[in-house]
């Protein structure tokens, strides 16, 4: 159904519902639904109605929420009444801030071992058992193998092995690569290329001046889509079927909505895949795309990129709305911005990818084209210039500022910021299954314990009443892709800030510092559903279950409020509502799609 369609029939309905009003005084007899459903646990994430146990559905749109004795006067002898006996239920969920089109995209052979010597060993009888490929793409360097203080991988052990092809040798975490010379070389990159941004998208350089083969952030990034471009019959059968699967699983695990943070050069590729898929009717959610600023030359293109998208690409379901930003890269792999340096690296406190004034001038644009901008921040000083800019350019509007600016990851934050978050505004996005503790986790050698022990802030956020929305961020792919994108991982590992029971060795797994920023099961519901939807400006359709709202809705077997709390990440949908029709699951009495 299209959004006319729901704007007439919404409109439709206030006239019937005001001349009743006036006529008779009771407006729910003169309307019959399509469905009602009654007896259940409702979670509305409507402030003013946070309960409820009957709904009424009709044409797609909720037109009752309330009790189970005022739903009845919703049926009909057309509407089909379900009790769903204490079943629990909530509204759909959005995922807002993910890489779904990104699947199979890069495809990186896995060199699994961390040792170096056999790790070197191994990438030199890939390169043997495989002398046709003109590039060698490999992947995942351990961060922690290489990178200890200012120092990094070289290219000279790459070289060693395998000299005569280029070598792409990417870390574990995607932020950083490792190339050998000839790779280098072919890329164009030498002593005299300039980075695309120091401290944040660099070609690391030795004391002489000469690239050492470590390449940061999008510095690489904006090489991949010239140097692997989907090409042949059998990558773009993969990439293909490696969306409809993550869509899929986001379909099934109740996500009605996603905010795709970008696709790394790959744009035109893979949103005319997601349109395709709108056409042929098989986009199981609301897509929304988004053009990635990686260097700082982007922001020049960003405005008429999105309305490019828009034009080329956009549907009822896949549109355009938030720019993405790398304001900084990685603490790990330091590209972060800080406002501290390193402790094992002294001298280095990174940079942004725009200055203070470059953001206020980018936001003053984004204001006037009515776009909003979503924005990676993994340090404090990224954060604060954000901040920062954002203040400014709300100075130089002059009234109504229309860019929504969310803050993603938000690894650190300082203290001072947190209230100016509130007060400018700011939304903020977390990757809640990342708020898991490793002992051996290198940053907190490089942070310290006293930042260490503050980061992922989620809660003390959610307290001073931002919208805190949640993601899975996940793009990667392999087996357990299924549990990374699920929210309900994300809902346990923020609840917990620590791992599945049964991901733990030696019966026991940290608990992510500080454990006063476990969130509630409420707040982590509301952040993936109302919250969500006013980042993504779909807050007057979707995101509770209100009268007048888009008919999406999650049933669960199992209430997130009881289920023990081991055990939320294993949680499956029974049934996936979106606009009143069932896309996954089945109701109970075996009404299904």
């Amino acid at each position: 159904m299209s959004p006319n369609h729901h704007l007439a029939s919404l409109i439709g309905t206030s006239v019937i519902l005001l001349a009743c009003c006036v006529s008779c005084g009771d407006s729910r007899h003169l309307e019959s639904a399509d469905l009602v459903l009654t007896g259940a646990k409702i979670f509305t994430s409507n402030e003013q109605q946070p309960w409820a146990e009957a709904v009424a559905i009709k044409d797609g749109r909720f037109i009752y929420v309330g009790d189970s004795a005022g739903a009845s006067d919703y049926s009909s002898e057309g509407a089909i009444s379900i009790d769903l006996e204490g079943r629990f239920v909530m509204p759909g969920l959005i995922d807002a801030h993910a890489h779904p089109g990104y699947m199979n995209v890069e495809r990186y052979a896995e060199i699994a071992e961390t040792d170096e010597e056999q790790m070197l060993s191994a990438v030199k009888r890939y390169a043997a058992e495989h002398p046709d490929q003109e590039w060698l793409q490999l992947c995942c360097w351990p961060i922690d193998l290489y990178v200890k203080g200012d120092q990094g991988p070289d290219k000279r052990k790459l070289d060693a092995i395998v000299p005569d092809r280029p070598v792409w040798f990417v870390s574990e975490w995607g932020h950083s690569s490792w190339l050998n010379s000839k790779a280098l070389e072919v890329l164009g990159v030498d002593r005299d290329t300039p980075d695309p941004k120091p401290g944040v998208a660099t070609y690391v350089r030795d004391a002489d001046g000469e690239p050492t083969g470590w390449v940061k952030e999008g510095a690489g990034w904006q090489h991949l889509a010239e140097q692997f471009p989907i090409e042949t019959a059998a990558h773009e059968s993969s990439h293909e079927q490696g969306v409809v699967n993550a869509l899929r699983w986001l379909s099934q695990s109740g996500v009605t909505a996603v905010y795709d943070a970008g696709n790394f050069g790959y744009e035109d590729r893979i949103y005319g895949l997601i349109a395709k898929l709108e056409r042929e009717g098989k986009l199981p959610l609301r897509y929304e795309g988004t053009y990635q600023i990686i260097t700082p030359e982007r922001a020049q293109h960003a405005v008429s990129e999105m309305k490019r998208y828009r034009k080329d690409y956009g549907g009822e379901r896949l549109q355009f709305n938030a720019v993405k930003l790398f304001m900084d890269g990685m603490n790990q792999n330091r590209a972060g911005a800080l406002l501290r340096p390193h402790v094992d690296d002294p001298d280095y406190v990174g940079d942004t990818m725009l200055s203070v004034e470059e953001l206020r001038d980018l936001l003053l644009e984004l204001d006037e084209e009515g776009f909003d901008l979503h924005v990676h921040t993994m340090g404090d000083l990224a954060v604060r210039r954000v901040l920062d800019a954002v203040e400014e350019a709300k100075k130089v509007a002059h009234g109504d500022f229309y860019p929504r600016v969310t803050l993603a990851h938000l690894e650190l934050i300082d203290s001072a910021d947190l209230p100016r978050i509130k007060q400018l505004g700011i939304i903020c996005n977390f990757t809640p299954w990342w708020f898991t503790a490793n002992p051996d986790d290198p940053l907190k050698n490089s942070l310290g314990d006293d930042r260490y022990e503050r980061m992922y802030l989620a809660r003390s956020v959610a307290n001073l009443g931002v919208p805190v929305t949640f993601s899975s961020d996940e793009w990667w792919g392999g087996e357990l892709l299924p549990t990374y994108l699920s929210p309900y991982f994300g809902m346990q590992v923020g609840h917990m800030r620590q791992s599945p029971r049964e991901w733990w060795e030696d019966g026991e797994a940290g608990i992510r510092a500080p454990t006063n920023e476990r969130l509630d099961i409420d707040q982590l519901i509301e952040g993936y559903t109302r919250h969500g939807a006013y980042q993504l400006r779909m807050e007057d359709r979707i995101g509770s279950i209100e009268t007048g709202k888009l008919a999406d809705l999650v049933l669960l077997d199992d209430n997130l409020f009881d289920v023990g709390r081991d055990e939320i990440w294993k949680v499956k949908p029974a049934a996936v509502m979106m606009e009143g029709a069932i896309i996954q699951g089945a109701l109970p009495g075996g009404i299904q799609h």
